[in-house]
């Protein structure tokens, strides 16, 4: 009689593990499918996609050409002002075009002629930038620590400027994909239990 209780306990308590873990997943699929998932609208839906394009073009061997950037950027920007739905997806992606204009004015600041307008060029440009990403301009302010320069710019290389702004804009394109993937959160959820 022991020996069946016992063996009824051990099911009952295998059955009621079971019973939990199934659970928790369900909770956890359900409840994720339940909290309000942003409206991913189609126009917001390309203009994300369009993002993800944009930083994958910039990371590309040889890197974007200026023509090619400033054009995807022109249409980007067109798909953008057509966007809506979840307002906090608009706003990051606006975000990140924002970026992307200020590293394309970066750019053409090469075409300025002269020196000294080159580089006031590239400082009002960059003063932009400090506003926009913080991190980056104590980066770039410790760069030229110490050097007595007439222009900011000019103790700075172009491409690494470049690099960090593209760093920027695709750390936000990557905040982007929970937005758009709400599976996301639910799979990610799933894998902890």
């Amino acid at each position: 009689m022991q020996l069946h209780k016992l063996a009824l306990t051990l099911t009952l308590s295998a059955l009621c593990f079971g019973c939990r873990v199934r659970v928790s997943r369900w909770h956890a699929t359900h409840v994720a499918a339940s909290m309000p998932q942003p409206i991913l609208t189609t126009s917001l839906q390309a203009a994300v996609e369009e993002v993800k394009v944009l930083k994958v073009k910039i990371e590309r061997d040889g890197g974007i050409h200026p023509k090619e950037y400033g054009e995807d950027l022109a249409d980007l920007v067109n798909i953008v002002e057509k966007a809506y739905g979840d307002s906090k997806t608009v706003e990051a992606v606006k975000s990140v075009v924002e970026g992307h204009e200020l590293a394309l004015q970066f750019m053409r600041c090469d075409r300025v002629d002269g020196f000294d307008e080159m580089h006031q060029c590239r400082d009002r440009v960059l003063k932009k930038l400090f506003v926009k990403y913080p991190d980056f301009a104590a980066a770039a302010k410790e760069a030229v620590e110490g050097e007595e320069l007439p222009y900011l710019s000019a103790g700075l290389d172009k491409e690494a400027v470049l690099q960090a702004i593209w760093q920027e804009t695709g750390k936000d394109t990557d905040a982007l994909m929970p937005s758009v993937n709400p599976e996301f959160h639910a799979e990610e959820s799933q894998q902890s239990y």
